[in-house]
């Protein structure tokens, strides 16, 4: 120690310079540091605080004490590097979270509570999660939350925003069907609830068709056929244009299997005559989905494309010589396709609008003769079951 006056060196000069020393002697606390000292100043102008030695002291009330006349905790208001402040970690006391604004430790002695480096324990983190992927059906997952302590980020994830609903995968489920007239030879007639149904096939091979009598409900199978079409739906008196009638449109979900070599046609399909047409609305295919090459391999010609019910079908026409039709063998007349861009195996067709911009296009229509479901096999083998089957003219 070293006393404030020169003369201390008799005893009494000595006892009488340690009671000096105790009133006017400073301490430098070279290895035990200073928190504890320092602790025990109220209103010191030196306001060194809790920076205490690198231990932070043990016998300490805690790094800063009040952090001085400032209370702003020190100079630096670190409370030491490490413990922040004595080992009671009061952090000194009242300081008001250390000049920094508290960064768990360094900045944050004589905060509040002086947990550790003191309270004011940093601002927390700004960050918000991103928002969840959306799922197939699902939304999107939450991010992780993460502590706010210490003045590190809330969280870098958050919670995450709910993800678009994804989309059904699968038509609802169906009823099987039970009863029914089956049919296995070129045959028509009509369905019960004012419906039609018609059988016809050509070339090799064999097949059938079974008639519910609900709706328009029927089921199809075939084995190795050349030509094969099943159907059933509305038949008109051939005297009327399809605006003249009204407006037409179906309901449909199917199952089916097949090989894999042919084709298959599943949607809507009918005749027009003055002039002679023949059309198809196809919704669902088999392992080769139609396009611009019809089954004999020649070409069919792109008329362009249009929207209904949600989706893009391209239009595409072909003229077919000497060919069967409904007024006759060896007929010429004109085809029309509106192919769906993605298959489905249920849901609304919109017929009307097909004929509508079919008639845009420059695709000409005669006296509607029918609007049926379909379902046509050519070169293959396989069955179909309509489990939803509705045509109406509203």
């Amino acid at each position: 120690m070293r006393c404030a006056s020169e003369l201390c060196w008799s005893v009494g000069a000595i006892t009488a310079c340690l009671a000096a020393a105790l009133a006017g002697c400073t301490s430098s606390g070279d290895d035990d540091g200073q928190g504890g000292e320092a602790g025990t100043l109220t209103g010191g102008s030196t306001a060194r605080g809790g920076s205490g030695g690198s231990t932070a002291g043990v016998t300490t009330s805690g790094g800063a004490g009040s952090g001085g006349v400032t209370s702003s905790g020190g100079t630096a208001g670190s409370g030491g590097t490490g413990n922040n402040g004595g080992m009671p970690g009061k952090g000194g006391g009242a300081g008001a979270a250390g000049a920094g604004g508290g960064s768990a430790g360094v900045g944050g002695a004589g905060g509040s509570s002086g947990t550790v480096g003191g309270a004011g324990a940093g601002a927390a983190g700004s960050s918000v999660g991103g928002a969840g992927t959306g799922g197939t059906s699902n939304g999107g997952d939450g991010g992780s939350s993460g502590a706010a302590a210490g003045g590190a980020s809330a969280g870098s994830a958050g919670m995450g925003s709910a993800g678009a609903a994804g989309m059904p995968s699968t038509c609802p489920p169906a009823t099987p069907l039970t009863g029914g007239q089956r049919y296995c030879s070129n045959m028509k007639g009509n369905a019960s609830g004012g419906y039609a149904y018609e059988l016809w096939a050509e070339g090799s091979g064999t097949g059938c068709m079974t008639v519910f009598g609900r709706d328009a409900n029927f089921s199809a199978t075939w084995s190795n056929v050349e030509d094969f079409l099943a159907r059933v739906g509305l038949d008109f008196d051939r005297t009327r244009t399809p605006a003249e009638i009204g407006t037409l449109s179906a309901d449909f979900a199917h199952t089916k299997t097949g090989s894999e070599d042919g084709l298959t046609y599943v949607g809507i399909y009918g005749w027009t005559v003055n002039p002679l047409r023949e059309y198809y609305i196809l919704d669902d295919w088999g392992s080769t989905k139609p396009a611009g090459v019809a089954s004999d391999g020649s070409p069919r010609t792109s008329v362009g494309t249009l929207v209904a019910d949600g989706e893009t079908y391209d239009v595409w026409m072909k003229t077919r010589t000497n060919k069967p039709a409904i007024t006759g063998d060896n007929m010429t007349f004109d085809q029309y396709f509106s192919i769906r861009r993605t298959a489905r195996q249920c849901g609304h067709i919109s017929i009307s609008q097909h004929f509508s911009k079919w008639i845009e296009l420059g695709l000409q229509l005669g006296d509607l003769v029918e609007a049926k479901l379909l379902a046509e096999a050519q070169s293959n083998s396989g069955t179909i079951e309509f489990t939803t089957a509705k045509v109406v003219v509203e």
